[in-house]
């Protein structure tokens, strides 16, 4: 166990390097920071992962205002959408793929896989705009653009308007909860296509393969209830499974989510991120590099360690030498 952490620590330094070489190019096509690569281009190159290993992410040069500070204001707004999505993506994925596969010989199993393979193909920049005009045409109270009406101020806690809504001591918090969570509704639901046709089709897929084995045969024989052979077999073998998804799924999502704040004028990184190539603000884009790719770094890191507690077959690979 000892060797198979030692090699996945040196894997994670490997990862580390080669994105903060990623960030130190993008951050030395600055012409300002060209002082940095003094005699030689990697001279700089210890002192710029030094300030990170610090929080020193340096300076934005379109106001001066600091990058950490910026970045702590832009990025839980992003990941705010993003849980929502992958929430959302949970609630209906497991039930439809569920259903998908207990009734795959009829036509409401067939339309469940046909619309999940649909979904897969649906890019959301396209969808994004149209759901929004929709809505705004039928004067839907989700057709709202932003994280929040400017009329409210929710003062910053956490960082999550979700959150920090409930700390509002104003006679009319009821009303901004309502408004948070309306500005939530519809990039969250765009967002969630992907993932929930992704986790539906995996559900399906293995809870077909344990409906095709001798041992539920059996049990469906002795007269188990449906519920009963659901918990005891199908979640417990499938779940496991979905869970060494999350990455994946939370990468396409986050990247997603970073397309389509734009259109609903979502205050996250993405935007922000957007910004700056437009503005070419290389300071911005080479922190932001930093910062989504130890996100990513850390919800791997998570599901790793949640999936080596739930799933025992996993935990040979961290015995073995």
């Amino acid at each position: 166990m000892l060797y198979s952490f030692l090699r996945r620590l040196f894997l994670l330094l490997i990862i580390l390097v080669i994105l903060s070489a990623v960030s130190y190019t993008i951050f030395m096509r600055d012409p300002i920071n060209q002082v940095f690569a003094e005699p030689y281009f990697y001279s700089g190159y210890f002192t710029y992962v030094d300030s990170l290993l610090k929080g020193d992410l340096g300076i934005t040069y379109n106001g001066g205002d600091s990058l950490l500070m910026l970045i702590l204001t832009v990025l839980p707004p992003t990941l705010e959408l993003c849980f929502a999505a992958m929430i959302v993506a949970f609630l209906f994925g497991v039930p439809f793929g569920l259903l998908g596969a207990f009734f795959n010989k009829n036509i409401f199993g067939k339309a469940i896989n046909a619309v999940s393979s649909l979904g897969l193909s649906v890019p959301v920049f396209w969808i994004a705009p149209i759901l929004l005009y929709v809505a705004a045409i039928q004067h839907w109270q989700i057709s709202a653009v932003g994280q929040i009406n400017l009329l409210y101020e929710i003062k910053p806690i956490t960082g999550f308007a979700t959150i920090d809504v409930w700390f509002v001591d104003e006679p009319y918090r009821t009303k901004v909860i309502q408004n948070v969570f309306q500005h939530l509704i519809l990039p969250t639901l765009v967002l969630a296509i992907t993932p929930t046709m992704e986790i539906t089709k995996l559900i399906q897929q293995r809870t077909e393969y344990i409906l095709a084995q001798n041992y539920v045969k059996l049990s469906i024989t002795r007269g188990w209830p449906i519920w009963r052979i659901l918990t005891k077999y199908v979640l417990r073998n499938s779940l496991p499974l979905v869970i060494p998804q999350i990455p994946r799924l939370m990468t396409f999502v986050l990247a997603q989510g970073m397309l389509i704040e734009g259109v609903f004028g979502w205050p996250g990184i993405g935007r922000w991120l957007i910004d700056a190539v437009s503005q070419q603000d290389y300071n911005s884009i080479s922190a932001g590099v930093i910062v989504i790719g130890l996100f990513i770094i850390v919800i791997n890191a998570l599901t790793e360690i949640l999936t080596f507690i739930l799933d025992p077959f996993n935990k040979k690979g961290w015995y073995a030498r």
